[in-house]
């Protein structure tokens, strides 16, 4: 049980907040293309990074409580089967910092993706369907029901939540992916508390 949020609500958490969010977009615009050459890419088990941008704890599914926009980065696996039946399976690695001072996350899991067509617009365009599912950390609270914060906060149950979700993408070429993309966490029932959260938001990767 924790009766006191980790950001009081004040002029000094705005400031600190807007520091995380320039800081993160100011970091994703000037890393992701530098990713290519760097030692990262050279890396042969990694195929693929991601940068995400999410609208935190989405009211479209489920009711919001939780603000700001999670940033998100992600580090995908070369393919552990080449079976594109299995959507040729990767592990992905990744975490998200919220700009409000809210639920952080880190997470693992595994990704599969499906093609659901090529050549739309150019020769090596595709559309295609992802999965995810896995497990992960947060730093949200765990129970804060019949307090002042059940309010502004989630009761997650646990700070350790299983991870689904799902994107409809397109491919540009044989690198440059753009992902419409939906993800929840919850407890599934295993702790007291159990309010969900969803985000929605955009995917841009780089296959390496």
């Amino acid at each position: 049980f924790e009766p006191y949020p980790v950001f009081c609500i004040s002029y000094d958490s705005r400031v600190i907040s807007m520091h995380r969010c320039l800081t993160a977009i100011l970091g994703a615009i000037a890393f992701l293309p530098l990713l290519s050459s760097s030692a990262l890419a050279r890396q042969p088990f990694i195929d693929e990074v991601r940068l995400g941008f999410f609208q935190h704890d989405s009211a479209i599914i489920g009711t919001r409580k939780e603000k700001g926009i999670d940033f998100a980065f992600e580090i995908l696996s070369e393919p552990l089967v080449r079976s594109r039946l299995l959507g040729l399976p990767r592990i992905v690695l990744g975490g998200a910092l919220n700009s409000a001072g809210q639920t952080d996350q880190i997470y693992l899991g595994f990704d599969g993706q499906w093609t659901l067509a090529r050549a739309i617009f150019s020769r090596r365009d595709a559309v295609y369907f992802e999965a995810t599912t896995g497990g992960g950390w947060n730093d949200g609270k765990i129970d804060v029901v019949g307090t002042p914060l059940q309010a502004t906060w989630k009761s997650h149950g646990s700070h350790f939540l299983s991870r689904s979700g799902a994107s409809l993408g397109y491919r540009f070429n044989t690198r440059w992916s753009l992902a419409f993309a939906f993800n929840h966490i919850s407890n599934a029932g295993l702790a007291h508390r159990n309010e969900g959260m969803n985000d929605l938001g955009l995917l841009l990767g780089l296959k390496l």
